[in-house]
């Protein structure tokens, strides 16, 4: 039994008011799936051709069964209900009728044709998407698993080992470095005590951090006072932030 698995990069594509996503399927999947994203409102009825217009065009590109789905500008499902009995599309290649068939309902894997499935008839097909193999996965995660050994390594010495030699240094060293050590946290405490009695001014940097502190109780104190306006506010935030990744996204694929 062949293991090995394919895991390949999407395809995206402009088309003016959307833009699409195709993604292969993933390991024992029978469906390719296809998203919409609008970057502005439309009717709904322009997202229903969009979607059958769409799956015609990759399942001709790639014959493989796949699923259509569509999002607005905040990134939500598109819910087209009112016009079909299902908010995503199905459809494949039929070889006998020799047409592509559309399915507005969720079928099973046995109505499903196992095309997929195939793993030497997915590298023909899709021979000129990019993709990774399980064994390059691997060596991929690999690499990362070293780098963070290193990475926690280099935060062990200096939290840990750094710490332990000053501190042996201090007990072993001369006089004349654990006076210097003694004259500097002086100093640190002298200018704390005058920042704080105002005769001396304090840094940007310590501005900059007090007045990051005051906003962040400031915001805490009144998120406990009203959390159900901290819930529409955090809502609200999410919400255009969706919109601007989608409007990034859709500029990016229009200048490319």
């Amino acid at each position: 039994m062949n293991t090995e698995k394919i895991y390949y990069q999407p395809v995206k594509e402009d088309r003016g008011a959307y833009f699409v996503e195709y993604l292969p399927p993933s390991h024992s999947y029978r469906l390719a799936t296809l998203q919409l994203v609008f970057s502005e409102q439309v009717d709904i009825s322009l997202v229903v051709d969009a979607m059958e217009k769409e799956l015609r065009i990759w399942i001709k590109r790639y014959p493989i069964p796949l699923m259509v789905s569509s999002f607005d500008e905040t990134g939500a499902l598109y819910s087209i209900e009112k016009l079909r009995p299902c908010n995503s599309l199905i459809g494949y290649y039929d070889k006998v009728k020799k047409d592509i068939v559309l399915s507005w309902s969720l079928l099973k894997d046995d109505e499903i044709p196992d095309d997929a499935l195939n793993l030497d008839y997915l590298k023909k097909v899709y021979s000129d998407i990019p993709h990774k193999t399980s064994q390059d996965v691997q060596v991929e995660l690999r690499k990362h698993n070293k780098m963070l050994r290193v990475g926690w390594t280099i935060v062990f010495i200096w939290a840990v080992i750094i710490p332990a030699i000053i501190a042996i240094v201090e007990c072993f060293s001369p006089q004349w470095v654990a006076v210097l050590i003694l004259i500097y946290s002086l100093y640190k405490a002298l200018r704390k005590a005058l920042e704080l009695l105002g005769k001396v001014k304090k840094s940007p940097k310590t501005l900059e951090q007090e007045r990051e502190e005051s906003m962040m109780q400031h915001h805490h104190y009144h998120c406990k006072l009203n959390p159900e306006g901290f819930s529409r506010l955090r809502a609200e935030n999410f919400e255009r932030q969706m919109r601007e990744e989608i409007k990034k996204e859709a500029n990016a694929l229009k200048q490319n």
